[in-house]
């Protein structure tokens, strides 16, 4: 269940209807895109490295530079920047 102090991270559903099992790409793609610093630390503590690298492999494009590379780093999972921190596709 996701904590109180984490709900304005998931303005656009009820906080209290997310499954962590079941929504985990969902979490965990907007704490590491949006989150904070308390929120990241509940994402570690939450999430196993395994489904963090997991989601950094097949969704990881999906987030911008800096958020991939530093959980990349977080995860242990290389991470190769382009020049100039790159753009995100979503970016064009």
């Amino acid at each position: 269940m996701i904590p109180a102090e984490l709900a304005w991270l998931f303005w656009d559903v009820d906080p209290r209807a997310i499954d962590l099992v079941r929504d985990r790409d969902y979490v965990v793609e907007r704490i590491m895109a949006r989150g904070d610093l308390q929120a990241m630390r509940w994402l570690a503590r939450h999430v196993d490295r395994d489904a963090l690298t997991d989601f950094l492999r097949r969704k990881g494009h999906r987030l911008a530079p800096r958020e991939r590379a530093f959980w990349s780093l977080i995860a242990g999972v290389p991470y190769e920047a382009k020049p100039g921190g790159g753009r995100p596709p979503w970016a064009g």
